[in-house]
């Protein structure tokens, strides 16, 4: 199991950092690129946690955090 919590902390770090870099590029293909790519490591945080909380009891010890996901719809565009 700890094998998935250190999976889930690597790709939400990930996909802040895509989202920091899409937010920084110039080029409108690469800003998209790295904004898809920002989504998908958000979901698969998301469904990490998933199987993480589904099989470890609750650690009030324990940060969580969630990768905040808006789609496409809710973005502001800058």
């Amino acid at each position: 199991m700890k094998d998935f919590r250190r999976r889930l902390q690597k790709v939400r770090a990930d996909a802040r950092e895509f989202t920091l870099m899409s937010q920084q590029a110039t080029d409108m293909e690469k800003r998209e690129l790295f904004r898809r790519l920002a989504d998908e490591l958000a979901f698969e945080a998301l469904e990490l946690e998933l199987i993480v909380k589904k099989s470890e009891p609750p650690d009030p010890s324990n940060p969580h955090e969630v990768v905040e996901f808006k789609p496409p719809s809710e973005r502001k565009r800058g």
